[in-house]
């Protein structure tokens, strides 16, 4: 689809992210001009778990959410980014995002965040911040699920219901239980 922002509005818009915006603008034109915008209806596929990495995407409007398997993951809003940074450029995804409404994204390629990260330090440290605030963030997802868990298992015992151990390995799927 046609570009429908212009230089001035992709650097505004990055500055207005949080991660973004105590970094330099200059450091910001120069990323908004590798920026490539996409425009998807609902339930159009962003990635595919196994399709090569294109880079992160960055939301202007609409959400998107992520999974792995038919797990969601996380659902990211306008003003957040989403890819998988962690990996090269054309590695396969891990993950599968679609679009949940008319999203518009800034996509940048991986290279050029790193070209990004290593011309401006302010830059990369923006990123390790948000990185280490979305950790934070599913660390604290893990504690929650695990007080689940532990609920869970004492309401079972308390039934009369011999509950697998808390750390067994679960069974191979397809395996059949054994009683």
């Amino acid at each position: 689809m046609e570009e429908t922002l212009t230089l001035v509005e992709k650097t505004a818009f990055l500055k207005s992210m949080d991660a973004l915006s105590s970094i330099p603008t200059e450091a910001l034109a120069d990323l908004a001009s590798r920026a490539r915008e996409v425009h998807l209806d609902a339930g159009d596929t962003i990635f595919n778990e196994g399709e090569p990495n294109r880079g992160t995407f960055l939301i202007v409007e609409g959400s998107v959410v992520q999974r792995i398997g038919d797990a969601a993951v996380r659902v990211a809003r306008p003003g957040m980014a989403f890819g998988e940074l962690f990996l090269a450029e054309g590695e396969p995804h891990k993950m599968t995002a679609v679009a949940i409404e008319h999203t518009h994204v800034l996509n940048i390629t991986t290279d050029d965040v790193f070209d990004a990260m290593s011309d401006y330090p302010d830059f990369a440290a923006a990123i390790v911040r948000g990185m280490s605030k979305q950790i934070l963030t599913l660390s604290s997802r893990v504690v929650e699920l695990e007080g689940i868990l532990s609920r869970f298992h004492t309401a079972l015992v308390r039934a009369g219901i011999d509950p697998p151990e808390k750390d067994a390995e679960p069974a191979p799927a397809g395996s059949e239980a054994k009683s």
